[in-house]
Protein backbone atom coordinates (compact mmCIF):
# COMPACT_ATOMS: atom_id res chain seq x y z
CA UNK A 1 0.00 0.00 0.00
CA UNK A 2 3.07 2.32 0.75
CA UNK A 3 4.38 1.71 -2.72
CA UNK A 4 0.84 2.75 -4.16
CA UNK A 5 0.52 6.21 -1.85
CA UNK A 6 4.90 6.87 -2.63
CA UNK A 7 5.94 5.74 -5.92
CA UNK A 8 9.62 4.97 -6.32
CA UNK A 9 10.99 6.47 -9.59
CA UNK A 10 13.27 4.56 -11.54
CA UNK A 11 14.74 4.71 -14.77
CA UNK A 12 12.55 1.39 -15.39
CA UNK A 13 9.58 3.35 -14.99
CA UNK A 14 10.28 6.62 -16.49
CA UNK A 15 10.77 4.54 -19.49
CA UNK A 16 14.37 5.95 -20.29
CA UNK A 17 17.90 6.40 -18.82
CA UNK A 18 17.49 10.32 -17.54
CA UNK A 19 19.36 12.89 -19.67
CA UNK A 20 18.64 16.24 -17.56
CA UNK A 21 18.16 17.42 -14.61
CA UNK A 22 15.50 20.21 -14.17
CA UNK A 23 17.36 21.95 -10.62
CA UNK A 24 15.81 24.41 -8.78
CA UNK A 25 18.20 27.60 -9.12
CA UNK A 26 18.31 27.57 -5.04
CA UNK A 27 19.69 24.40 -4.51
CA UNK A 28 22.49 25.26 -7.78
CA UNK A 29 23.22 28.60 -5.51
CA UNK A 30 22.98 27.14 -1.84
CA UNK A 31 26.00 25.90 1.03
CA UNK A 32 26.95 22.32 1.24
CA UNK A 33 30.06 19.86 1.51
CA UNK A 34 29.03 17.04 -0.94
CA UNK A 35 31.70 15.47 -2.08
CA UNK A 36 31.66 15.11 -6.23
CA UNK A 37 30.06 11.49 -6.13
CA UNK A 38 27.83 12.26 -3.82
CA UNK A 39 26.60 15.48 -5.44
CA UNK A 40 26.49 13.36 -9.02
CA UNK A 41 23.77 11.32 -6.79
CA UNK A 42 21.73 13.93 -5.51
CA UNK A 43 21.43 14.87 -9.49
CA UNK A 44 20.71 11.76 -10.45
CA UNK A 45 18.00 10.83 -7.56
CA UNK A 46 16.61 14.16 -8.59
CA UNK A 47 16.17 13.91 -12.54
CA UNK A 48 13.85 10.87 -11.50
CA UNK A 49 11.29 12.95 -9.65
CA UNK A 50 8.01 14.15 -10.90
CA UNK A 51 7.96 17.83 -12.04
CA UNK A 52 5.61 18.45 -8.85
CA UNK A 53 7.81 16.61 -6.16
CA UNK A 54 4.60 14.34 -5.54
CA UNK A 55 6.76 11.47 -5.13
CA UNK A 56 9.98 11.83 -3.36
CA UNK A 57 11.77 8.52 -3.60
CA UNK A 58 13.99 7.59 -6.72
CA UNK A 59 15.75 4.27 -6.95
CA UNK A 60 18.96 3.44 -9.62
CA UNK A 61 21.25 0.74 -9.94
CA UNK A 62 25.12 1.56 -10.39
CA UNK A 63 25.23 0.65 -14.15
CA UNK A 64 22.37 3.18 -14.41
CA UNK A 65 23.96 5.34 -12.95
CA UNK A 66 26.97 5.64 -14.56
CA UNK A 67 25.38 5.06 -17.64
CA UNK A 68 22.94 8.78 -17.01
CA UNK A 69 26.74 10.07 -15.80
CA UNK A 70 28.72 9.11 -18.89
CA UNK A 71 31.24 7.48 -15.72
CA UNK A 72 33.37 4.25 -16.73
CA UNK A 73 32.19 1.26 -14.83
CA UNK A 74 34.79 -0.09 -12.51
CA UNK A 75 35.47 -1.73 -8.95
CA UNK A 76 37.01 1.47 -7.59
CA UNK A 77 34.01 3.78 -8.99
CA UNK A 78 31.72 0.98 -7.47
CA UNK A 79 32.81 1.42 -4.20
CA UNK A 80 33.05 5.21 -4.23
CA UNK A 81 29.30 4.74 -5.21
CA UNK A 82 28.30 2.69 -2.35
CA UNK A 83 30.47 5.42 0.20
CA UNK A 84 28.53 8.01 -1.28
CA UNK A 85 24.77 6.85 -1.10
CA UNK A 86 25.75 6.85 2.70
CA UNK A 87 27.30 10.16 2.80
CA UNK A 88 24.02 11.79 1.72
CA UNK A 89 22.44 9.87 4.57
CA UNK A 90 24.54 12.30 6.74
CA UNK A 91 24.98 15.54 4.63
CA UNK A 92 22.93 19.17 5.00
CA UNK A 93 22.31 22.04 2.46
CA UNK A 94 21.83 25.64 3.56
CA UNK A 95 19.45 27.47 0.76
CA UNK A 96 19.19 30.97 1.32
CA UNK A 97 15.75 32.34 2.18
CA UNK A 98 14.49 35.99 1.27
CA UNK A 99 16.46 38.65 2.71
CA UNK A 100 14.88 40.38 5.88
CA UNK A 101 13.37 43.84 6.47
CA UNK A 102 17.12 45.47 6.76
CA UNK A 103 18.07 43.39 3.21
CA UNK A 104 20.68 40.91 5.59
CA UNK A 105 20.57 37.06 3.46
CA UNK A 106 18.96 34.55 5.41
CA UNK A 107 20.20 30.69 5.27
CA UNK A 108 17.83 28.24 6.02
CA UNK A 109 19.21 24.34 6.35
CA UNK A 110 17.67 21.10 5.07
CA UNK A 111 18.50 17.86 5.39
CA UNK A 112 18.66 16.44 1.78
CA UNK A 113 17.23 13.15 2.40
CA UNK A 114 15.15 11.17 5.09
CA UNK A 115 16.71 8.06 3.47
CA UNK A 116 19.68 7.01 1.28
CA UNK A 117 20.94 3.55 1.58
CA UNK A 118 22.34 0.81 -0.84
CA UNK A 119 20.55 -2.63 -0.90
CA UNK A 120 22.52 -5.32 -1.49
CA UNK A 121 19.91 -7.74 -2.99
CA UNK A 122 18.24 -5.49 -5.45
CA UNK A 123 21.82 -3.72 -6.23
CA UNK A 124 19.82 -0.23 -5.97
CA UNK A 125 20.61 2.53 -4.45
CA UNK A 126 17.05 3.98 -3.01
CA UNK A 127 17.29 7.65 -1.63
CA UNK A 128 13.93 9.09 -0.55
CA UNK A 129 14.52 13.35 -0.50
CA UNK A 130 13.56 15.32 2.63
CA UNK A 131 9.74 16.66 2.56
CA UNK A 132 11.11 19.99 4.71
CA UNK A 133 13.23 20.64 1.71
CA UNK A 134 10.60 19.65 -0.91
CA UNK A 135 7.92 21.58 0.19
CA UNK A 136 10.73 24.59 0.48
CA UNK A 137 11.37 23.91 -3.52
CA UNK A 138 7.89 23.67 -4.16
CA UNK A 139 7.70 27.44 -3.28
CA UNK A 140 10.09 28.22 -5.90
CA UNK A 141 9.46 26.11 -8.69
CA UNK A 142 9.39 28.34 -11.11
CA UNK A 143 12.84 29.43 -11.43
CA UNK A 144 15.42 25.85 -12.36
CA UNK A 145 17.68 25.49 -14.54
CA UNK A 146 17.93 22.37 -17.33
CA UNK A 147 21.36 20.61 -16.28
CA UNK A 148 22.80 17.75 -18.47
CA UNK A 149 23.72 14.87 -16.10
CA UNK A 150 26.36 13.97 -18.22
CA UNK A 151 27.89 17.31 -17.89
CA UNK A 152 28.08 17.13 -14.22
CA UNK A 153 29.50 13.18 -14.77
CA UNK A 154 32.51 14.70 -16.72
CA UNK A 155 33.86 16.56 -13.90
CA UNK A 156 35.83 15.31 -11.32
CA UNK A 157 35.97 18.08 -8.57
CA UNK A 158 33.18 19.28 -6.18
CA UNK A 159 34.57 22.77 -6.46
CA UNK A 160 34.32 22.63 -10.37
CA UNK A 161 30.95 20.80 -9.83
CA UNK A 162 30.04 23.65 -7.79
CA UNK A 163 30.90 26.39 -10.07
CA UNK A 164 28.81 25.05 -12.74
CA UNK A 165 26.27 24.85 -11.15
CA UNK A 166 26.39 28.15 -10.39
CA UNK A 167 27.05 29.43 -13.15
CA UNK A 168 24.18 27.64 -15.05
CA UNK A 169 21.75 28.71 -12.57
CA UNK A 170 22.25 32.70 -13.97
CA UNK A 171 22.54 31.07 -17.67
CA UNK A 172 18.88 32.74 -18.55
CA UNK A 173 20.66 36.42 -17.96
CA UNK A 174 22.73 35.34 -21.14
CA UNK A 175 22.69 38.18 -23.70
CA UNK A 176 20.32 40.11 -21.74
CA UNK A 177 20.84 43.18 -19.00
CA UNK A 178 24.24 44.59 -20.81
CA UNK A 179 25.37 40.93 -21.15
CA UNK A 180 26.68 40.64 -24.94
CA UNK A 181 25.30 37.66 -27.03
CA UNK A 182 25.77 34.01 -25.03
CA UNK A 183 27.61 35.86 -22.45
CA UNK A 184 26.52 36.14 -18.60
CA UNK A 185 27.85 37.02 -15.02
CA UNK A 186 27.79 36.83 -11.29
CA UNK A 187 29.81 37.86 -8.43
CA UNK A 188 30.05 36.79 -5.06
CA UNK A 189 31.87 38.05 -1.64
CA UNK A 190 34.71 35.79 -0.53
CA UNK A 191 33.28 34.75 3.10
CA UNK A 192 30.10 33.51 0.84
CA UNK A 193 31.92 32.15 -1.52
CA UNK A 194 33.88 29.53 0.85
CA UNK A 195 30.35 29.04 2.62
CA UNK A 196 28.59 28.12 -0.71
CA UNK A 197 31.26 26.22 -1.85
CA UNK A 198 31.36 23.63 1.39
CA UNK A 199 35.12 24.89 2.25
CA UNK A 200 36.74 23.81 5.83
CA UNK A 201 37.22 26.41 7.92
CA UNK A 202 40.28 25.16 8.67
CA UNK A 203 41.56 25.62 4.58
CA UNK A 204 42.83 28.29 2.13
CA UNK A 205 42.44 30.67 4.56
CA UNK A 206 44.64 32.98 2.73
CA UNK A 207 42.98 34.66 0.36
CA UNK A 208 45.69 33.60 -2.26
CA UNK A 209 45.32 29.55 -1.52
CA UNK A 210 41.70 30.10 -1.98
CA UNK A 211 41.46 31.55 -5.31
CA UNK A 212 44.00 29.20 -6.74
CA UNK A 213 42.17 26.02 -5.20
CA UNK A 214 38.86 26.87 -5.01
CA UNK A 215 38.58 29.77 -7.98
CA UNK A 216 41.22 29.12 -10.41
CA UNK A 217 41.96 25.07 -10.44
CA UNK A 218 37.79 24.38 -10.71
CA UNK A 219 37.51 26.72 -13.39
CA UNK A 220 40.53 25.85 -15.69
CA UNK A 221 38.72 22.08 -15.04
CA UNK A 222 35.11 23.73 -16.54
CA UNK A 223 37.06 24.87 -19.16
CA UNK A 224 38.89 22.03 -20.43
CA UNK A 225 35.52 19.82 -20.23
CA UNK A 226 34.03 20.50 -23.56
CA UNK A 227 30.88 20.98 -21.46
CA UNK A 228 29.81 23.87 -23.69
CA UNK A 229 30.68 26.68 -20.78
CA UNK A 230 34.15 28.67 -20.43
CA UNK A 231 34.55 31.09 -17.26
CA UNK A 232 36.61 33.76 -16.49
CA UNK A 233 37.43 34.88 -12.45
CA UNK A 234 38.49 38.08 -11.63
CA UNK A 235 38.97 39.24 -8.35
CA UNK A 236 36.76 42.40 -6.60
CA UNK A 237 39.18 44.05 -4.31
CA UNK A 238 38.66 47.21 -1.84
CA UNK A 239 42.34 48.57 -1.61
CA UNK A 240 44.61 45.31 -1.55
CA UNK A 241 42.81 43.20 -0.43
CA UNK A 242 40.20 40.66 -2.53
CA UNK A 243 36.61 40.69 -1.00
CA UNK A 244 34.47 39.00 -4.00
CA UNK A 245 34.93 37.07 -7.07
CA UNK A 246 33.13 37.77 -10.76
CA UNK A 247 32.73 35.21 -13.07
CA UNK A 248 32.82 36.10 -16.41
CA UNK A 249 30.57 33.06 -18.50
CA UNK A 250 30.37 32.23 -22.24
CA UNK A 251 28.64 29.60 -23.74
CA UNK A 252 31.12 28.02 -25.98
CA UNK A 253 31.36 25.23 -28.80
CA UNK A 254 31.00 21.98 -27.02
CA UNK A 255 33.68 18.89 -27.68
CA UNK A 256 32.97 15.42 -28.17
CA UNK A 257 34.16 13.35 -24.93
CA UNK A 258 36.79 10.69 -25.47
CA UNK A 259 37.35 7.87 -22.99
CA UNK A 260 38.42 8.48 -19.28
CA UNK A 261 41.92 6.34 -19.89
CA UNK A 262 43.84 6.75 -22.88
CA UNK A 263 41.31 9.62 -24.63
CA UNK A 264 41.77 11.19 -27.53
CA UNK A 265 42.18 14.62 -28.61
CA UNK A 266 38.45 16.17 -28.49
CA UNK A 267 36.93 17.28 -31.21
CA UNK A 268 35.28 20.49 -31.88
CA UNK A 269 31.89 20.22 -32.67
CA UNK A 270 29.64 23.28 -34.39
CA UNK A 271 28.64 26.30 -32.72
CA UNK A 272 25.38 25.72 -30.20
CA UNK A 273 22.46 27.29 -32.57
CA UNK A 274 19.91 28.30 -30.06
CA UNK A 275 17.09 28.02 -32.32
CA UNK A 276 18.17 24.56 -32.78
CA UNK A 277 19.78 23.41 -29.58
CA UNK A 278 17.57 20.62 -27.78
CA UNK A 279 15.12 21.02 -31.01
CA UNK A 280 13.16 18.17 -30.59
CA UNK A 281 12.52 18.56 -26.76
CA UNK A 282 11.33 22.79 -27.46
CA UNK A 283 9.08 21.68 -30.04
CA UNK A 284 7.32 18.47 -28.27
CA UNK A 285 6.87 20.98 -25.13
CA UNK A 286 5.40 23.77 -27.81
CA UNK A 287 3.05 21.01 -29.21
CA UNK A 288 2.15 20.75 -25.75
CA UNK A 289 1.23 24.55 -25.62
CA UNK A 290 -0.60 24.45 -29.13
CA UNK A 291 -2.87 21.39 -28.07
CA UNK A 292 -4.14 22.74 -24.74
CA UNK A 293 -4.16 26.31 -25.05
CA UNK A 294 -6.50 27.03 -22.55
CA UNK A 295 -4.77 24.83 -19.48
CA UNK A 296 -1.43 26.15 -20.83
CA UNK A 297 -2.74 29.80 -20.14
CA UNK A 298 -4.39 28.83 -16.51
CA UNK A 299 -1.26 27.32 -15.77
CA UNK A 300 1.15 29.94 -16.68
CA UNK A 301 -1.16 32.68 -14.88
CA UNK A 302 -0.91 30.67 -11.61
CA UNK A 303 2.72 30.35 -11.62
CA UNK A 304 3.83 33.89 -12.52
CA UNK A 305 0.71 35.05 -9.54
CA UNK A 306 2.77 32.68 -7.28
CA UNK A 307 5.94 34.54 -8.09
CA UNK A 308 7.31 37.11 -5.17
CA UNK A 309 7.48 40.83 -6.04
CA UNK A 310 10.67 41.18 -5.93
CA UNK A 311 11.78 38.86 -8.82
CA UNK A 312 12.95 40.52 -11.83
CA UNK A 313 9.63 40.57 -14.58
CA UNK A 314 11.52 38.76 -17.24
CA UNK A 315 12.34 36.10 -14.35
CA UNK A 316 8.65 35.64 -13.57
CA UNK A 317 7.83 34.79 -16.93
CA UNK A 318 10.58 32.33 -18.13
CA UNK A 319 9.96 30.56 -14.87
CA UNK A 320 6.58 30.80 -15.48
CA UNK A 321 6.12 29.54 -18.93
CA UNK A 322 8.78 26.89 -18.18
CA UNK A 323 6.84 24.99 -15.19
CA UNK A 324 3.35 25.52 -17.20
CA UNK A 325 5.07 23.29 -19.88
CA UNK A 326 6.47 20.65 -17.21
CA UNK A 327 3.18 20.43 -15.50
CA UNK A 328 1.79 20.22 -19.11
CA UNK A 329 4.60 17.57 -20.22
CA UNK A 330 3.82 15.85 -16.36
CA UNK A 331 -0.44 15.49 -17.17
CA UNK A 332 0.01 13.98 -20.90
CA UNK A 333 3.21 13.13 -21.61
CA UNK A 334 4.70 13.88 -24.91
CA UNK A 335 2.53 13.99 -27.83
CA UNK A 336 4.13 13.22 -31.27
Amino acid sequence: MQNELFPVNTPETLGVTPRYVIQHNSVSRSAHGLSATARKLTAMAMSLLPADLSSLTAAFTFSEFCKALGIVIGGETYKIFREAVRECMQSTIYIETVPDDKGKKQWKEFTWFTMAEYDEVTGNARMTFSSELAEFLIALKWMYSKIDLKDIGELQSRYAIRLFEMAMSYMSLKGKRGNADQNWYFERPIPELRMIMGVPKEAYKENRLFRQKVIEEPVKEINRSGIGLEIKPEGIKQGRRLVAIRFDCKQSPRTTRGKRSGAKEALPLPEPNPKTEDLLEEKELEHLKELYPSEFAELYETELAKAPAYIPEDFKQIGAEGSALMQLKQRYGIKK
